[in-house]
């Protein structure tokens, strides 16, 4: 083990150069990844399980931040490395050592997080049976679901999936389509209202709530683009959770130096919900010389997209 620091918290994690390789996972590029959803859960002010804590480094940074949370695990090393962390950070907070899919049906939750290794498929109907008001999971699939692997994306989430030039987005609008079906099974409204991708992972965040007419409100924002679908065609961000993550940020430390950049990007991507453009595909289907991305935002009143730096969102389509 070797002891870090991580915005306002130190952990102590595995002494790895990969961190798979390690008894107990912890990625330090996640930074991002927990940042975001640190500032999410502040801004809701609720009870959260982080169903699949590992080194435990959501949930210190989230009870450090004054968010209630239990963490839960199902390796008994992982538990001891989170009371191990907890201790160090001078913490006290529920800690259970159990099947993520028992610990969610254990109890209704304030909201729900699950972070696996691979897909969340698997666990994504035991969190909307359990959780009250949110759900946040992540994906590092993602080559399922940005068209590399078509069959199983088929298998794992219904839609039919492609190599598109704006990929990135395109697996985590497919992502978001399959949890809004698998809540409109259970009467619930699953709306997006925070998303991100950085690397190899997606992840999202989904209000809840009941009746009919929402779930077919939403159901109405499945669609296809571009040949792949369902996919969720709606805004992925909340405006007001947005800005309300903005805020808190102004006295949060991050972890990561690129946290904030995301969230500014993603406050200007929030006025423009069609997925966005790639400016070298563009430019190659219409056989043009590329120009200036600088000049493509200007001619278009267009902005940049956190999920590349080639891309950018803007209304209908855009002038080269």
């Amino acid at each position: 083990m070797k002891e870090i620091t991580e915005g306002e918290s130190r952990l102590l994690v595995p002494d790895v150069s990969m961190p798979e390789k390690g008894e107990v996972f912890y990625n330090p590029t996640q930074a991002v990844s927990r940042d975001l959803s640190i500032l999410f859960y502040q801004s809701k002010d609720m009870d959260v399980l982080d169903g699949m804590a590992a080194s435990g480094a959501r949930s210190i940074r989230l009870a450090k931040n004054g968010v209630k949370v239990t963490a839960n695990d199902y390796s008994k090393g992982a538990v001891k490395l989170i009371e191990k962390n907890a201790k160090l950070n001078g913490l006290e907070f529920p800690i259970l050592n159990m099947d993520v899919r028992k610990a969610m049906l254990s109890q209704r939750w304030g909201a729900i997080d699950i972070d696996p290794f691979g897909s969340p498929a698997p666990f994504v109907h035991y969190a909307l049976e359990s959780a009250v008001k949110f759900i946040g999971l992540a994906a590092t699939d993602t080559a399922a679901l940005c068209g590399t692997y078509p069959r199983v994306a088929r298998r794992r989430y219904d839609f039919v999936s492609k190599r598109t030039p704006n990929y990135p987005e395109i697996g985590v609008r497919g992502l978001a389509g399959f949890v809004v079906r698998e809540a409109a099974k259970l009467e619930i409204a699953a709306r997006p209202v925070f998303a991100h991708s950085f690397q190899h992972y997606y992840r999202l965040y989904f209000a809840l709530s009941g009746g009919a007419r929402r779930v077919d409100l939403l159901l109405d924002e499945l669609g296809n683009h571009n040949g792949v679908g369902p996919l969720f065609l709606g805004n992925l961000w909340d405006k007001e959770t947005v800005n309300d993550m903005i805020k808190l940020s102004k006295n949060f430390e991050f972890g990561h130096k690129k946290s904030l950049a995301h969230l500014l990007l993603i406050k200007d991507e929030l006025k423009y919900p069609q997925p966005y453009f790639d400016l070298h595909a563009l430019c190659r289907e219409k056989k043009l010389k590329c120009p200036p991305l600088s000049s493509v935002l200007e001619k278009n009143h267009a902005v940049r997209t956190h999920f590349t730096p080639l891309g950018f969102r803007c209304e209908g389509q855009p002038k080269l």
